[in-house]
């Protein structure tokens, strides 16, 4: 054997890797792969959240340009204009029965900023043909894609499976879907929910989802009776449907004393955090909290005529977020 061909055979078995060594390096990968794959995670989140609030942000400022055309209205959270002698919503040529003259904040602010016509449901031309609408589940569903609108959040929506979180409203036209703004379907962009201190409906139908007090009022808000705005709440990250109720913790419903986050809220980022779009236009994160007052605090907590039923508990401001009494200090 010359020595060419023997430093060949030594070269050869230099190159060769080891069990142990090719299990090492499969190791190292794995634990490489463990790393990156939750901040690969985070940072989708991250970006889910990001594009979320520009969305928020986006709807603020379409409420704003609605109420500059109607004397500083805010945008109503539901409405029903059925009795109504102009209807004010067209859903379609063959609209789903019950909902045609109903809708919320979304289906005001679609017709207002001038979105539409959609696309009809490729299925059944006749079926779904949206005009002054914002589209529901249903569109989503058959176009992935879908994207015209800053309405819902970037995160896909999850239905949760306890029943204690389905309750999405004291309401049972809201429960029914009448309104078309019930979440129905996984999968497909999750909901944005509209406060429902601002129900434009009659005192009856609002006592059902307002504060007693609050209910006795509006119908309509306009930006200058919310006394402080950058406290007051208009939408937030949501489970089920387009409206959110802030209804009393005594009674059984969303933001219920023993549990909010079993309710309608959706912490749906990084951190199992929500967005909530203020009335003075920003967008900030909140954690779960555990009951409905960490957010308003104790001193929010007012008996039905609006008076604080503890004047002395001022030093308890919670997180500084407010679904009601929104005209009041």
């Amino acid at each position: 054997m010359n020595s060419t061909h023997a430093s060949r055979i030594a070269f050869n078995v230099r190159r060769a890797f080891t069990i142990v060594e090719i299990l090492v390096v499969i190791s190292i990968i794995g634990i490489l792969i463990g790393i990156l794959l939750p901040t690969l995670s985070a940072a989708r989140g991250n970006a889910l959240r990001a594009g979320s609030m520009a969305n928020m942000k986006q709807t603020f400022m379409l409420i704003q340009s609605y109420a500059q055309a109607n004397r500083e209205t805010v945008v109503p959270s539901v409405f029903d204009n059925s009795a109504a002698t102009v209807k004010g919503k067209v859903r379609g040529e063959v609209p789903p029965v019950g909902k045609q003259y109903k809708g919320t904040w979304a289906d005001i602010l679609w017709t207002d900023a001038g979105y539409g016509p959609v696309a009809t449901n490729s299925d059944d031309p006749t079926e779904y043909q949206y005009r002054v609408d914002n589209p529901d589940d249903f569109l989503y569903q058959r176009m992935p894609d879908y994207e015209r609108t800053p309405f819902r959040s970037k995160a896909q929506l999850k239905i949760p499976t306890n029943d204690s979180q389905i309750t999405i409203s004291m309401d049972p036209d809201i429960v029914a879907n009448d309104f078309g703004g019930n979440a129905i379907l996984s999968g497909v962009p999750g909901q944005f929910a509209g406060n429902n201190f601002f129900d434009a409906r009659s005192a009856a139908k609002r006592a059902l989802t307002n504060h007693k007090f609050d209910s006795l009022k509006g119908p309509y808000f306009t930006f200058g009776e919310i006394v402080r705005p950058e406290i007051s709440a208009y939408l937030i990250d949501s489970f089920l449907g387009e409206t959110i109720d802030p209804v009393q913790t005594t009674q059984v419903g969303p933001f219920n004393a023993t549990d909010a986050t079993q309710n309608q809220i959706a912490f749906r980022y990084p951190g199992d955090t929500c967005l909530m779009l203020l009335l003075d236009g920003h967008v900030q994160t909140e954690t779960s909290w555990a009951n409905f007052f960490e957010l308003e605090g104790g001193s929010n907590d007012r008996n039905d005529n609006g008076t604080l039923k503890d004047t002395t508990a001022g030093g308890d401001p919670g997180r500084g977020v407010r679904f009601r009494h929104l005209d009041m200090r």
